[in-house]
């Protein structure tokens, strides 16, 4: 099992996230995607944080080229919900910045 670099100086804060990318991520909201939970982390000056969207099945494809096309990504987790083998809507946890599991 490899571990992760662990990041020091000039590389971390590279990675640092803005007040203006967490304000970029919260804005994804679209038709059929809801922010339904967002933490902030880091008051007064927010670096992470995570939180949670609602997105309906046919909004999917919309919302991830949308997420890919940040300049920052958060590490997301997917959660289909409904009876199979329809799916209503995805759960997706996301965790940004200082949220971050390193």
């Amino acid at each position: 099992m490899a571990t992760a670099k662990k990041l020091r100086g000039s590389e971390l804060l590279a990675h640092k996230w803005t007040e203006r990318d967490l304000t970029s991520l919260v804005d994804l909201e679209h038709d059929g995607v809801s922010l339904v939970e967002f933490f902030p982390k880091g008051i007064p000056a927010p670096d992470g944080g995570s939180g949670t969207w609602h997105v309906k099945s046919d909004a999917m494809i919309k919302f991830l080229e949308k997420l890919l096309r940040q300049e920052k990504i958060p590490g997301i987790r997917i959660f289909p919900k409904g009876i199979p083998p329809v799916v209503d809507q995805f759960d997706i946890n996301f965790t940004a910045g200082s949220a971050q599991e390193r």
